[in-house]
């Protein structure tokens, strides 16, 4: 299974993206789907993640997750609604993450190694510490729009 962490080597790092082969879980049977997770500095409280279903066509399709949500994730059962993860039942504890994404009658459960997916949210959290996000924000645009109301 091909994973790598990668960070942006430009000066203070400004994003974190890690590809692995994760698993589309069906009824009938496991797809591998190659996946990448990609953090920035710039949305430091939101990761994207994609799934790339076939290599070398187009772009894949990307969901938003919050950073916190994706970590606690990894220990309990978090989130609600459109996405919501949590640690897959295991005899020796939990090494595999579930990410379930789309509305409760039509969703994707996406199943992915918890050790490096751990190993990442500790970069982005190098990056942006939890806690500090909101530093992190650019208020300006928003205070401009504000301020011509």
């Amino acid at each position: 299974m091909n994973q790598e962490n990668q960070e942006k080597p430009r000066g203070e790092a400004k994003e974190a993206i890690w590809w692995t082969q994760a698993t589309h879980i069906r009824a009938d049977m496991l797809l591998p789907v190659s996946t990448s997770f990609h953090y920035t500095v710039s949305d430091p409280y939101a990761v994207r993640i994609t799934f790339h279903p076939v290599p070398d066509r187009g772009p894949g399709i990307s969901w938003y997750v919050e950073r916190d949500l994706l970590a606690r994730g990894t220990r309990t059962r978090a989130g609600d609604g459109d996405v919501q993860v949590r640690p897959a039942p295991g005899a020796a504890g939990p090494s595999h993450t579930l990410l379930q994404i789309g509305p409760a009658t039509e969703h994707a459960l996406i199943r992915i190694d918890t050790p490096p997916l751990l190993d990442w949210l500790t970069l982005t959290h190098s990056l942006v510490p939890p806690g500090t996000e909101d530093t992190r924000l650019n208020w300006k645009p928003f205070e401009r729009l504000l301020a011509d109301t």
